[in-house]
């Protein structure tokens, strides 16, 4: 799960630095000289934010004791046109570590795992889109609290994975995700015959189900163009399907069919 902060940048012989990030270290002093992930989330300029959402990574290192990011290539703030030195809110999600056996490998593990937290404090222009990634995660919490079927609450997982994976612009992962939870809701009303004591419904929310499940394979598992907008409605309406089925299976609005009984 990602933190998320305010980040100075600056331009210094060259290079694009990371400053005003000794929280990071505080918080997490096993992250001092690795590679982070994450991505650039907008900047404030002169109290207007100007969007960037876009990934990169940085060396976290200290230097004359100070804590300081080294932004390396590819840089998505480079041909910006941004006036540097400038506040940027990042998040951060992993750090690599270099495998001390083999050189040449990393293994790369998540900054925190299970909730995701402020680092430092978020200001000014900053607060709305903090509270919207916010929102965005709370999602995952949400659905967990509100699945109770034991076949369902096997997919939570996999919808935290895909709410992640977008909120990440990580459309064809989160595309994946959705395509495997509604294989599951599938496999489940797979022998339902009726739903609300008609089988009309029952027959098109499998096929709902069934169409969606195609929708979200294109760009995902098998080749295809993926946007943000139909990534997010094949989320949305998931969501929305997962949250359905276990309002049924929670009050028994479904029958199955007499052949599977037999």
């Amino acid at each position: 799960m990602p933190s998320i902060l305010v980040a100075q940048v600056r331009f210094t012989d060259g290079k694009w630095i990371l400053y005003n990030i000794d929280e990071i270290i505080k918080k997490f002093p096993f992250c001092e000289s690795s590679l982070i992930s994450g991505k650039i989330i907008s900047v404030n300029l002169d109290g207007r934010i100007k969007k960037i959402n876009k990934g990169f990574k940085f060396h976290l290192t200290r230097e004359n004791d100070k804590i300081i990011g080294w932004i390396i290539d590819p840089n998505p703030l480079k041909n910006q046109g941004l006036p540097l030195p400038s506040d940027f809110l990042i998040i951060i999600y992993s750090y690599e570590k270099k495998n001390e056996e083999f050189p040449g490998e990393a293994f790369e593990y998540p900054i925190v795992e299970g909730t995701i937290i402020k680092i430092g404090s978020i200001y000014g222009s900053f607060e709305d889109d903090s509270k919207r990634i916010l929102q965005e995660e709370e999602a995952g919490f949400i659905i967990e609290g509100v699945i109770f079927n034991e076949e369902l609450k096997e997919i939570i997982p996999t919808i935290k994975i895909a709410l992640l994976g977008f909120e990440q612009e990580r459309y064809p992962d989160t595309k994946t995700s959705c395509r495997k939870v509604l294989e599951r809701i599938q496999q489940i009303i797979g022998n339902w015959s009726e739903i609300d004591n008609s089988s009309s419904i029952c027959d098109k929310s499998k096929s709902i189900i069934n169409s969606l499940k195609s929708f979200a394979s294109i760009g995902g598992p098998h080749e295809g163009v993926t946007t943000r907008e139909e990534t997010e409605l094949i989320l949305k309406n998931t969501v929305a399907i997962l949250i359905y089925i276990n309002s049924i299976l929670k009050n028994l609005r479904y029958k199955i069919s007499p052949l599977q009984n037999s």
